[in-house]
C-alpha cells in the first residue's frame, strides 16, 4: 500500500498530542545573540545556541550550558544521522527516520509487538493484493491524492469492469478505512513524556519488512548454449556464437516488500 493513502502523519500526530507540552509562545531575545526567537525555542534559529534547559532527546534536565546529557549520553547540540547526514535533536532522524538512539531502538522493539502495527501490516499487504486487481482505477500517486479520496469515498462514481473488480472495490475501500482507523487508535500510555510520546509514534512509522509472492509474467529472454544462463538478449552472454534459444516463461518468485507507516 502506497503512503498517499495514509492520512496520520507522524509529525502531525506528536505535535497534536503534546500541544500541551508548551503554552502558546511568544517573542523574546536570544541570550546568546539578541535574535528575536520564539520563547519556547529549544535551539537559536539564528546562532544555533542550544536554549532549552532539558535534553531534547530524553527530557532529562540539563543546563544550557552542558555539552552532553548526563541521563542518556547524547550531545546537546545533536548527533548527525549516519544514513543520509541530517542533524538532529530527536532520537529519531528527521529527515529518513533512522533511530539514532538506545531510547528508538527500544521503541522499535515494542512496536514490532504492538497487535496494531502487526494488522496494519497484514491490512497493508492485502491492499496491495487489490491494487493490483484494480489496476489504472487506482489513481498513482502523480495523479492526485484528491481523486484517490473522492474514489474511496464515492465522490466519484466508480464503474468496474467486471463483477470481480467491484467486489475489490468495496474491500478495498473497508481496508483503507480499517488502516486509518488503526492509527488513530495508537496512542502512547498515559503519563509519557513528550519525548517518549515522539518515539512511540516515530516507531511505528519504521518500515516493516514482509515477505509476499509475487507472480512475473511476460519474461522473455536469451538462453544460451555455452553455460545455460538465462540472458536479456544474446549479447550478454561472453561467447554469444555458441548459439541459444529464446524462451518467454512465467515464474513467481519472492520478494522482501518495505511498507511504511506514516507520511512526511
Amino acid at each position: 500500500m502506497s503512503e498517499r493513502q495514509v492520512k496520520t502523519n507522524t509529525e502531525q500526530q506528536t505535535a497534536k498530542k503534546t500541544r500541551t507540552q508548551h503554552k502558546p509562545s511568544h517573542t523574546h531575545k536570544c541570550r546568546y545573540c539578541g535574535a528575536e526567537i520564539d520563547q519556547n525555542a529549544e535551539f537559536c534559529p539564528v546562532c544555533g545556541k542550544k536554549l532549552a534547559d532539558y535534553c531534547t532527546f530524553c527530557g532529562a534536565p540539563m543546563a544550557p550550558s552542558d555539552t552532553v546529557c548526563e541521563e542518556c549520553g547524547m550531545p546537546a547540540n545533536g548527533v548527525v544521522c549516519p544514513k543520509c547526514g541530517t542533524l538532529n535533536v530527536r532520537s529519531f532522524c528527521r529527515q529518513c527516520n533512522t533511530p539514532l538512539t538506545k531510547a528508538a531502538m527500544r521503541a522499535i522493539e515494542k512496536a514490532k509487538e504492538d497487535p496494531k502495527v502487526k494488522k496494519v501490516a497484514a491490512l497493508m499487504d492485502r491492499a496491495a493484493e487489490l491494487e493490483q486487481q484494480l489496476g489504472d482505477a487506482v489513481p498513482h500517486v502523480t495523479e492526485g491524492e484528491q481523486r484517490l479520496e473522492e474514489l474511496l469515498s464515492g465522490k466519484v462514481e466508480f464503474t468496474p469492469a467486471n463483477p470481480d473488480q467491484a467486489q475489490a472495490m468495496e474491500e478495498y475501500r473497508q481496508v483503507v478505512k480499517d488502516i486509518n482507523q488503526l492509527f488513530e487508535e495508537m496512542l502512547p500510555p498515559a503519563g509519557s513524556t513528550p519525548q517518549e510520546q515522539y518515539n512511540y509514534y516515530s516507531a511505528r512509522k519504521v518500515a516493516v519488512e514482509s515477505v509476499r509472492k509475487v507472480q512475473v509474467v511476460n519474461r522473455t529472454g536469451w538462453v544460451c548454449n555455452y553455460c545455460g544462463c538465462f540472458h536479456h538478449k544474446p549479447s550478454e552472454c561472453c561467447e554469444p556464437w555458441h548459439g541459444g534459444t529464446w524462451i518467454y516463461e512465467t515464474i513467481e518468485r519472492e520478494e522482501v516488500v518495505t511498507d511504511y507507516r506514516y507520511e512526511e
